[in-house]
């Protein structure tokens, strides 16, 4: 395990690098989380891959947008080719959680020809919001950034406070809550800050309808597996429902834990993982 930076889009992608072998893992995290999301997964395997998991822009250790700029879905997407790019891969596997699920699959669907296979953890098609409903879903983003940009970012007394505030929206346990949000946390004079950048919670401006995000399933045409926590979120398990029909090769998992499976069943994701992506590569 050691750290990566990487210069992608004029912004600093870091992130952590496991393994050194010849075939190349991408694996995105979660909105809010980091590359560190991975460590349980990765830290002890016998991983025959090269593993780059990044922090997506605005999260962990990577640089934020520009004032200006904001954190459209599409633009995650942009990151992945940037980087595959600054990294001057050809084809990779990719491994998504949550978001970064839902950013793997339409990167592959995009651009099939960087991609070997697509596993997805608790995270399948994406957020969509009915095309009846664009204007209200813009203005309520507009006014949602008129709020928050004159909103100071919280200093926290402790870490612990940290760790405290982000228990009440997980499963995870303590030590689990403490790997992740760690990258998360900078030290300041006054106190503990989160270095996430505030604007990530700010109302998407844009979704994709449900015919889009079918389109774009229908263009994916790598191996994709999906695996689930069976505690994992209830949205996840509804777009199974309502997408796997439109997926042109895609085989589900459940694994015991949350929506923080690969967390929580670490050892049993991986295998999973590399089970899959040794597969695909044999194909």
């Amino acid at each position: 395990m050691q750290p990566f930076s990487v210069k992608a889009n004029d912004l600093d992608i870091h992130g952590i690098k496991f393994g050194d072998g010849e075939d190349v893992v991408i694996a995105l995290h979660g909105w809010l989380d980091n590359s560190a999301s991975f460590v349980p997964m990765l830290s002890r395997a016998a991983t025959s891959q090269t593993w780059y998991c990044i922090d997506f822009p605005g999260h962990g250790l990577s640089s934020w947008r520009s004032p200006q700029a904001h954190y459209y879905f599409i633009d995650y997407v942009d990151d992945v080719y940037a980087l595959i790019t600054a990294l001057k891969l050809k084809k990779v596997h990719l491994v998504g959680h949550s978001m970064g699920a839902m950013v793997a699959g339409l990167f592959a669907s995009c651009f099939s020809e960087y991609v070997k296979s697509v596993s997805f953890i608790e995270g399948l098609g994406c957020v969509t919001t009915d095309s009846d409903e664009v204007c209200s879903q813009l203005r309520n983003a507009i006014l949602n950034r008129a709020r928050l940009s004159t909103k100071k970012s919280r200093v926290y007394t402790s870490k612990q406070q940290i760790y405290q505030a982000r228990a009440k929206t997980t499963d995870l346990n303590n030590e689990q809550i403490a790997l992740l949000m760690d990258r998360n946390i900078k030290q300041m004079h006054s106190g503990f800050e989160l270095t996430c950048d505030p604007k990530l919670k700010n109302h998407s401006g844009f979704r994709f309808d449900e015919a889009q995000c079918i389109g774009a399933i229908k263009e994916l045409i790598a191996p994709c597996q999906l695996i689930l926590g069976d505690k994992g979120y209830p949205f996840v398990k509804q777009n199974l429902d309502k997408y796997s029909k439109y997926y042109n090769n895609l085989s589900v998992i459940d694994v015991p834990g949350g929506h923080h499976c690969h967390m929580q069943s670490s050892g049993l994701c991986f295998e999973h993982i590399h089970a899959f992506m040794v597969q695909s590569s044999a194909c």
